[in-house]
């Protein structure tokens, strides 16, 4: 029997998803178990941006952006940062799994870790909603969405 051979590119690939995975689940388990915390700690993380964007930008920019804050921010209850957290935790178990797929040179794992782009993305819009909604889908989906394109690069190497 061969024994597998994974590409470099891979391995360091599937190590990145696993490590950005584990993190992800304990920051978002910790936002599920204390919603109350993490809307705290959102309100303030808005807050100081609010201000440095009033101190930097012109104040047409300051005008733009002080309502969609603004909406954020009163969006941000306990309720919401438990969907939201449900939300990434499906998300971050669907990469883990398809990063061990992939590990292993399945191919199914990269269909499995596009699904978790998707819940991710569909998933904030829908279930969390408004602006806050759609800063989650973003992030949740910005670093992935980069990582699948180089995932891609390697299904030649998956069965």
């Amino acid at each position: 029997m061969n024994p597998i051979v994974r590409p470099t590119v891979l391995t360091v690939l599937c190590i990145f998803t696993f490590l950005n995975s584990m993190s992800g689940l304990w920051v978002q388990s910790e936002r599920l178990w204390n919603p109350g915390v993490a809307a705290y700690q959102m309100h303030e993380m808005l807050e100081a941006a609010r201000d440095r964007i009033e101190k930097q930008s012109s104040e047409a920019d300051a005008k733009i952006m002080d309502p969609i804050i603004q909406s954020v921010i009163d969006s941000t209850t306990r309720e919401v940062m438990q969907k939201g957290a449900f939300v990434m935790i499906i998300f971050e178990s669907l990469s883990l799994y398809a990063a061990y797929l992939m590990w292993n040179l399945k191919k199914r794992g990269f269909y499995l870790y596009l699904a978790g782009i998707a819940v991710a993305f569909f998933g904030s819009l829908l279930v969390v909603g408004g602006w806050l909604g759609v800063f989650t889908a973003i992030a949740g989906v910005l670093l992935s969405s980069i990582m699948c394109i180089v995932y891609a690069f390697n299904l030649k190497h998956l069965h």
